[in-house]
This record gives C-alpha cells, sequence and structure tokens, in this order.
C-alpha cells in the first residue's frame, strides 16, 4: 500500500486502470494546460521516467520468474 502523502496535484483527477496486460493512467487537469511542442516532449520523457521507476519491480520480477 501506497505511503499517505500530502496531495502536490489540487484538483486533479486521476484516472487509473490497471489489467493483467495493461496500466493506463489518465490525469483531468483543473486548468487548461497551455505548452508548447517543446515542452510537452519533455513533459512526455517526465512522465515516462517516472513511471518506469514505478513499474521497474514487476520487470524485475518477471525477469526473475523466466529464469527460475
Amino acid at each position: 500500500m501506497a505511503v499517505e502523502t500530502k496531495c502536490l496535484t489540487n484538483g486533479a483527477i486521476y484516472n487509473t486502470v490497471v489489467t493483467s496486460q495493461k496500466v493506463s493512467v489518465s490525469v483531468e487537469l483543473p486548468f487548461k494546460l497551455e505548452i508548447g511542442e517543446e515542452e510537452a516532449e519533455l513533459l512526455d520523457a517526465l512522465i515516462h521516467n517516472q513511471l518506469e521507476l514505478v513499474l521497474r519491480p514487476y520487470f524485475l520480477r518477471a525477469e526473475k520468474e523466466k529464469t527460475s
């Protein structure tokens, strides 16, 4: 279970779906996100990196199970 922390994104609505082969996350923002293409690419990369950190333990477990 995740440790409860202070909300850093007040007003954001997180929609998460987890199935056996897919993890999907979307966030509804309480404001219009007005960014250019370069900043959108950076945001994409940052989100990707954070999701990798969260998902990595499951990849490690799957790799371990393959070799067992």
